[in-house]
């Protein structure tokens, strides 16, 4: 009778009834309290569905019959492993390798039994058995040694090492890396230093080895050899370009990169375009360096052979075109942002440097509608519209569009009040104008506190203050933009000239003039002063 109930809960169970399998596994040990398999049974079903409480105590009531069973064995102890009974774990394994000396597959989950109960002597003692059946294996070796390092016995991981490279010689190489390294993490830098030394003599080609070298002698605080390793490392080809990238931006923080290690930054950068000169990444991070070091023209060079191995990587065009602004080379920058809105029509910053190109080339008209086409794709970057503002303020000036001129610096402001460039600009455009001086004045006196050391900020609030009439100030300023000045601006001299002969001083006024034009000024205005020995209102 139990037997055909046992049979009809199979089936049930197979079938994926589980209620009804439940209920008759459930029926045959009620029928026969000894039946061992539907114990097992059940503890399945039970475990199955995740509460291992019950699951448990029907796989300890199978074993407990039938205590010989190792199935009974295997799955108490998969319910005491889930269920986080270590010690439960640990009596099994225990019993299963007894019962079943030899057996590796036991020992392993004696071991890791002893490993979860923090019994790690134990568990060496067990890994030793293992090994005595089947041979040194890095398996093994590599799990005493980590568990040697954790007790802090150094001489006994070492030795586990020097074991697997007597056993499989042709791997020496990595693990006498790894044996450096954990010299090196464990503090016993001469020691790492001895296994690093193996490995270069094992593999002098090893693409890791010189990086390796490198964080060693960085952590010894020797900063010429350990840059020495990182030049041999990024020499070798064999180690991959992107590995090497990710070394130099993890060796050196952002502020080395760019400021306090720049030269040995730029270096590794040369070396890596020489190593892998068909990778584009190798030439954009030395173009990237060579910007940020303003060295434009070599910056433009490594850009460019980027987008001639891969136009398609859109960063490559705009750190491009910033090294074409930079060098003011306005036909090229018109002719290489067209091009890059042809590939990334979506990319706002080429349309900037396209209107910044063309407003540049005397074609304002061209250079608004580009302008006007990029500020609309900008979306949560507030410094790139306000330089979209700001540009689009200068261009409609020049096109005498003053209304939208000063509505787009207006907007520039908004997004920040402390912008000297548009500060300075608009204040000297509303001057020109002669409109709203008062606002002018204000504006061009922040922007030279903003800015004390740009001529034209200085010249600007000195030229306001001309038109406000406030001659005595104006000198002051204007003085000061000319002796900052890196070169004689006729600008400058002529609005100088124009300040001294308001303030009676005609002959001063008349050499300055004529300086200006001697420097490149040429305009109606300035002429006709020097004609008429005057000042023309």
């Amino acid at each position: 009778m139990v037997t055909a109930v046992f049979i009809d809960a199979t089936k049930a169970k197979i079938l994926g009834d589980l209620p009804k399998a439940l209920a008759l596994f459930q029926l045959c040990i009620e029928k026969d309290p000894n039946s061992d398999a539907a114990y097992y049974e059940l503890s399945q079903l039970y475990y199955q569905q995740g509460d291992f409480k019950t699951a448990g105590e029907l796989a300890e009531k199978a074993s407990e019959i039938d205590p010989g069973n190792v199935w009974y064995k295997l799955l108490l102890n998969d319910v005491y492993n889930k269920s986080g009974n270590k010690e439960g774990s640990l009596k099994i394994t225990q019993q299963l390798a007894k019962q079943f000396p030899g057996n590796v597959e036991y020992l392993y989950e004696l071991a890791n039994s002893y490993l979860m109960m923090n019994k790690a002597s134990d568990a060496i003692d067990t890994y030793d058995e293992i090994e005595s059946i089947i041979g040194v294996t890095e398996e093994i070796s590599l799990q005493k040694q980590r568990i040697y390092l954790v007790q802090n016995k150094t001489d006994k991981a070492e030795a586990e090492m020097i074991k697997l490279v007597q056993a499989f010689p042709e791997e020496k190489v990595r693990y006498y890396s790894i044996l450096a390294e954990s010299f090196m993490a464990s503090g016993k830098e001469d020691k790492a230093a001895e296994y690093y030394q193996k490995v270069a003599e094992a593999d002098p080609n090893d693409p890791y080895i010189h990086i390796s070298l490198a964080d060693f002698y960085k952590r010894k605080g020797d900063k010429a050899r350990s840059f020495e390793e990182l030049k041999e490392g990024f020499s070798n080809p064999s180690l991959d370009i992107e590995t090497k990238i990710r070394v130099l931006t993890t060796y050196y923080t952002v502020q080395d990169i760019y400021v306090n290690q720049k030269d040995n930054a730029l270096e590794l950068a040369g070396i890596l375009v020489k190593t892998h000169p068909d990778e584009p990444q190798a030439h954009a991070l030395y173009g990237d360096l060579m910007l940020q070091d303003k060295q434009y023209l070599a910056a433009r060079e490594e850009l460019r052979k980027v987008i001639e191995i891969d136009s398609s990587k859109y960063s490559g065009w705009e750190s491009l075109l910033q090294a074409e602004a930079s060098l003011q080379d306005w036909n090229a920058l018109l002719d290489e942002s067209s091009r890059a809105l042809e590939l990334f029509p979506m990319q706002a910053v080429p349309y900037l440097f396209k209107g910044i190109a063309l407003s540049q080339l005397k074609q304002p008209e061209r250079a608004v509608k580009a302008l006007n086409a990029g500020v609309k794709l900008v979306t949560g970057n507030d410094p790139l519209l306000a330089q979209f503002y700001s540009s689009l303020g200068d261009t409609y000036h020049e096109l005498k569009e003053f209304q939208l001129s000063d509505e787009n610096y207006e907007k520039a402001l908004k997004i920040n009040g402390d912008n000297s460039y548009v500060l300075n600009n608009y204040a000297y455009y509303l001057s020109i104008r002669g409109i709203h001086l008062e606002k002018a004045e204000t504006m061009a006196k922040k922007g030279a506190e903003l800015d004390p050391d740009n001529p034209a900020n200085l010249d600007t609030y000195g030229w306001v203050l001309f038109k406000l009439g406030k001659f005595d100030e104006a000198k002051i300023w204007i003085e000061k933009a000319v002796s900052l000045s890196t070169k004689e601006d006729p600008d400058l001299l002529e609005h100088l000239g124009d300040v001294c002969f308001k303030l009676g001083d005609q002959a001063r006024a008349m050499q300055l003039w004529q300086k200006a034009k001697d420097t490149g000024g040429n305009t109606e205005e300035l002429l006709k002063k020097l004609k008429d020995g005057k000042l023309n209102e």
